[in-house]
């Protein structure tokens, strides 16, 4: 028999943490010179070229594991997520929690280890870097086109409606909700094509979303509930009355 839950999925970027995890990254791996030059690079290639490209440089400034996972120490959960975190864990047999992002899963994974909240989540939607040898010229490694999809609303490099679509059918339990707690403008396409009346979209306010929605007023094109939130206790609150 399945078991009913609700469906928590999660953006990372600017939504578990207060920042935007390769922004963050670059800015403490590059001198100022270096990143003008990373930054322009990336504007001609593609997205996972794109990490490619700067994983190369860094082991060409022979940085290695060690010093990549003291930056991603610096990087600060947003306000209240740890408060909705441990919320989550207490209540835990009433969610399946997933992250879908496009960040890459071991940033991911390092920061909520880093924080204690990794056994928390149940699924990674996310782009796969794996560290390489001392042989290889990068320090990490994506492959290209990981999240192949035919959505015209979507960038080429992944489509999140699409791929929780597919979590969903593939999953052992039927949700009751769906909830999606993000903030930015690839997340306008699941919050319109894969959640229906009585899910519930969590915008980030005075982010991506949350002004496509309200400033550029495509919001009567959700079906779904819009909770927008400034700090996550807000989300407890919406929680609590489910």
């Amino acid at each position: 028999m399945l078991e009913k839950k609700y469906l928590l999925v999660f953006d990372f970027d600017e939504t578990i943490i207060a920042q935007d995890s390769e922004e963050e990254i670059l800015k403490s791996a590059f001198s100022k010179k270096e990143l003008d030059e990373i930054n322009q690079a990336l504007t001609k290639i593609d997205f996972f070229e794109g990490f490619n490209y700067y994983f190369k440089k860094m082991k060409q400034n022979k940085m290695t594991l060690k010093d990549f996972n003291s930056i991603l120490d610096k990087i600060q959960l947003s306000p209240k997520m740890k408060e909705l975190f441990d919320y989550l864990r207490e209540n835990k047999s009433k969610y399946e929690i997933i992250i879908c992002s496009n960040a890459v899963d071991y940033e991911i994974k390092y920061v909520l280890q880093h924080n204690g909240f990794l056994d928390l989540f149940d699924g990674f939607i996310c782009t796969k870097g794996k560290f390489q040898n001392e042989k290889s010229e990068h320090l990490l490694f994506v492959e290209k086109n990981q999240f192949p999809h035919s959505c015209n609303i979507c960038s080429s490099f992944q489509c999140k409606g699409f791929e929780i679509k597919k979590y969903i059918e593939n999953s052992k339990n039927k949700f009751e909700k769906i909830l999606f707690v993000c903030d930015g403008s690839n997340d306008f396409c699941p919050s319109k094509n894969t959640l229906k009346k009585g899910d519930i979209v969590f915008p980030r306010f005075e982010h991506n979303l949350y002004n496509k929605l309200f400033k550029e007023k495509l919001r009567d094109q959700l079906v779904c509930d819009v909770c927008p939130w400034k700090n996550a206790e807000e989300i407890i609150s919406k929680l609590k009355q489910l």
